[in-house]
């Protein structure tokens, strides 16, 4: 028995190649960007963050103060406000790339199927879709969470109020929770992989492209099965390999940055400037962000080829299953192609 979701592996791996190689540095750009807000990126920026704001509060050395001579302004309803403030831009900043990959979803199809990988014009094209995607996958989330929040919320006051023993619920309930939680992402994975070609496919609406794809999961749920398998373990792995290729790029890239920011701090002891002063912490600012802006492009283009490999997984399987949803029908191998019909030569 031939399984679909294993023999569209092979087809994936030549279209990505086909489609990378030979190497152009504009391409390799687009899908990186792309990538970056289809795919994510790792916690690189996370460390450079830290560092960064370790920074002002070192006490070491001459330019060490004390607390009791901090500003004025530095109060705890000061530091509240900040602290509010960094979550609120860090929700926006999440809402925000959440919307624009809801986008990026379809210009990464439409790069794929075409070959031509855009990025302005089909996303100019697909806003009306990214939008409706946006918010499925949003209201989705917030359904789901908010149920398993009431849940856990209600069985904890419930054994507060009521009994200890009650509280013994809240353990298979968080295991329930979590469950509920890890089946959510992959409702978002399927809709993301499989509705997102439909909607492209048949000029349909998230709701309509939903009822549209269910038919096909359930008449070839075993091969949908294997897909969510493999696409985790396999995931899993390429993810770990993505890791160690984007550390490994970072500690090079890191090395340039090392020397310039050396450099800078031998300028300030030269011309007897604090390193902590406001222009030295103006100047090492900088080239933190530029090395964070460094990191977030390494990690683009790092897991680019993964991003770009599984999503032909899933065009490849989807229109093995059902012709009418192929939009990948004219990459397939020779192996794969029906026989030309007609008579046979003499």
């Amino acid at each position: 028995m031939s399984w679909k979701a294993i023999d569209a592996l092979d087809d994936a791996r030549d279209a990505t190649t086909s489609l990378l190689l030979p190497f152009d540095a504009g391409r390799w750009a687009r899908l990186a960007l792309i990538a970056f807000f289809v795919g994510g990126f790792g916690g690189g920026g996370s460390s450079a963050g830290n560092s960064a704001s370790s920074v002002p509060t070192d006490t070491g050395g001459a330019g060490g103060a004390p607390v009791d001579s901090l500003p004025g302004f530095v109060t705890p309803r000061t530091v509240g406000i900040a602290i509010v403030s960094l979550v609120a831009l860090f929700v926006l900043f999440v809402l925000i790339r959440f919307f624009i990959g809801s986008v990026m979803e379809f210009v990464l199809v439409d790069g794929l199927v075409s070959k031509d990988v855009r990025v302005r014009k089909p996303f100019r094209e697909r806003l009306g879709l990214g939008v409706r995607l946006f918010l499925f996958k949003a209201m989705l989330v917030f359904v789901v969470v908010l149920l398993v929040v009431v849940l856990v919320l209600g069985v904890l006051m419930g054994g507060i109020a009521v009994s200890n023993a009650l509280l013994l619920l809240a353990i298979p309930l968080i295991f329930f929770g979590l469950l509920v939680l890890f089946l959510l992402s992959i409702a978002l994975r399927l809709t993301t992989d499989f509705v997102v070609p439909t909607m492209i496919a048949e000029d349909r609406h998230v709701i309509s492209s939903v009822r549209r794809v269910l038919p096909v999961f359930r008449a070839e749920f075993s091969e949908f099965g294997l897909y969510v398998i493999i696409r985790l373990v396999l995931g899993a792995l390429v993810n770990i390999g993505v890791g160690i290729a984007t550390l490994l790029l970072l500690l090079v890239a890191a090395i340039p940055f090392a020397i310039v920011g050396g450099g800078l701090a031998l300028v300030f002891v030269a011309v007897n400037v604090p390193v902590f002063s406001t222009a030295g912490l103006v100047a090492f600012g900088i080239l933190g962000l530029l090395f964070f802006l460094t990191a977030v492009a390494v990690g683009a283009v790092a897991q680019m080829p993964v991003v770009t490999f599984f999503r032909y997984y899933s065009l490849f399987l989807l229109g093995s299953v059902d012709e009418s949803l192929d939009l990948v029908s004219s990459f397939r191998t020779d192996d794969d192609s029906p026989a030309p019909e007609g008579p046979t030569p003499a």
